[in-house]
């Protein structure tokens, strides 16, 4: 009988202490769950202030260079901005045309960022319009490699690293390898001469004997610059005329 008792007992204690593992166990997957989902929280909120930093990191750099170069009344400039625009207008009855609006130098602030430009240009078919990039800021010959030399008369351009002859409405990327200055032309690259001269091309796109039978060309690219997809700020020489 008493052997009897003690083995109750046993099997009673055996089984108070399974119980008690079993909800030690229990309460330390709920606590693993929750510490799961939490660390899950966290990783997701850590990704996203990295995505904001690499987005952000550029910004001091950007200061510093709109600090050194204000846009003034009568001076160019620097701006930070999201998206800038360019134009390319000419009319043959009016004998005009407006280019000064048709290229830029940006600042990339970032390595290998997207640069996507959505261009819109209502001319004849067969005229397109010579997009290029160039390494440098081409207004101020950085980077510039000579074109040609004719006496003392010489005329520079900075290295043209993408270009398109772009014909249609759409969407154009490029990648910039680099955090530097870049020209972007709607008119083929920049160059600049001895004299100090700025040398845009401002017509005949499309070949001299189609250029003879345009009336009217009108372009305009907003663009942005992209990291991973999303819109980055950049710096642009804002000129005065």
């Amino acid at each position: 009988m008493r052997g009897s008792s003690w083995s109750k007992i046993f099997l009673v204690v055996l089984s108070i202490g399974i119980l008690a593992v079993s909800g030690l166990y229990i309460d330390l997957s709920y606590r693993f769950k929750d510490q799961s989902y939490e660390l899950g929280n966290q990783r997701e909120e850590l990704e996203a202030c990295i995505e904001k930093y690499d987005r952000l990191v550029g910004i001091p750099d950007l200061l510093n260079l709109t600090i050194k170069q204000p846009v003034t009344r009568y001076s160019s400039g620097l701006i930070i901005v999201s998206g800038y625009n360019l134009e390319y207008r000419y009319d043959k009855d009016d004998e005009y045309v407006w280019y000064e609006d048709s290229a830029t130098a940006i600042y990339s602030p970032l390595d290998n960022l997207t640069l996507k430009m959505y261009l819109s240009l209502n001319a004849p078919n067969g005229v397109y319009l010579p997009l290029t990039i160039q390494r440098g800021n081409a207004f101020l010959n950085e980077s510039g490699v000579l074109v040609y030399q004719h006496g003392n008369y010489t005329v520079w351009q900075s290295p043209v690293i993408w270009s398109a002859n772009a014909s249609e409405w759409r969407a154009y990327h490029a990648v910039l390898p680099s955090k530097r200055w870049y020209t972007l032309s709607l008119v083929g690259p920049i160059e600049k001469t001895s004299s100090g001269a700025l040398w845009y091309r401002t017509g005949g796109f499309g070949g001299h004997e189609l250029w003879q039978t345009v009336e009217s060309v009108y372009a305009s690219a907003d663009f942005r610059l992209l990291k991973d997809g999303e819109t980055v700020l950049f710096a642009v020489n804002r000129r005065w005329y």
